[in-house]
């Protein structure tokens, strides 16, 4: 897995996203979807919406194993990318942060945790 890779990936591990990767990828025409691009706007709303409902929690570890491998990735861009485009966001959120708690793993987790030094004013008391 390296961040040159890890699009493909994401297509290949999640064909739910198979429709919503195709309009990125329509948008951004003859051009490679750069995975910020995507895992923005693709993966984060979608997790969102899996996380609220909590209704399909085979998929919701699916997730959280793959954030599991990238957050595990030899690759720091990798690390960054499942920071900040999926951890960063649940941040915003702590009804979801406490809800993807449940599902994440040791180093997701790790990563997870080290974000609430920015955001450590707004954190609720049963998160810390």
């Amino acid at each position: 897995m390296t961040f040159k890779t890890i699009n493909s990936i994401l297509a290949e591990k999640f064909p739910e996203l198979s429709e919503a990767i195709k309009k990125e990828e329509n948008f951004w025409k003859h051009e490679e979807v750069p995975p910020y691009c995507l895992y923005g706007p693709v993966v984060e709303p979608f997790i969102a919406k899996l996380l609220t409902e909590e209704t399909n929690t085979s998929l919701i570890k699916r997730f959280f194993d793959f954030f599991e491998e990238m957050a595990n990735c030899d690759d720091i861009e990798v690390r960054n990318l499942v920071t900040v485009s999926v951890l960063e966001s649940l941040w915003g959120n702590f009804t979801l942060l406490s809800i993807a708690h449940k599902y994440m793993h040791p180093q997701t987790r790790k990563l997870c945790d080290g974000l609430q030094v920015y955001f450590h004013p707004y954190v609720p008391p049963e998160l810390q």
